[in-house]
């Protein structure tokens, strides 16, 4: 909210001395952000590209990552890697209607 005598660009300035980052999300689609997962997983050789992934609308957080039950309890280093991804990229990322 502007100030009186406060010009939009002097509020910005406020805002980012500050500390505080402003940066708006980029929109992607479900089937994109899985290609971006899957491009984040290949810098791990223990974690083969086809793991199978799942994007799905979160009404609290914005969107999910899922993975099947088997492949979670078969293994879990991927399902903790698959959910520090996540972590990244719910930040960056929001889902497209």
């Amino acid at each position: 909210m502007l100030q009186i005598g406060q010009t939009k660009r002097s509020n910005i300035a406020t805002v980012l001395s500050m500390g505080a980052q402003v940066m708006a999300k980029i929109g992607i689609s479900s089937s994109e952000l899985v290609w971006v997962f899957h491009q984040r997983l290949e810098a791990f050789e223990d974690c083969p590209p086809e793991v199978p992934i799942a994007i799905v609308p979160a009404p609290d957080v914005g969107w999910m990552a899922l993975m099947s039950a088997k492949s979670r309890t078969q293994n879990p280093h991927w399902a903790r890697r698959v959910e520090a991804i996540q972590k990244q990229l719910r930040e960056i990322y929001v889902l497209r209607d």
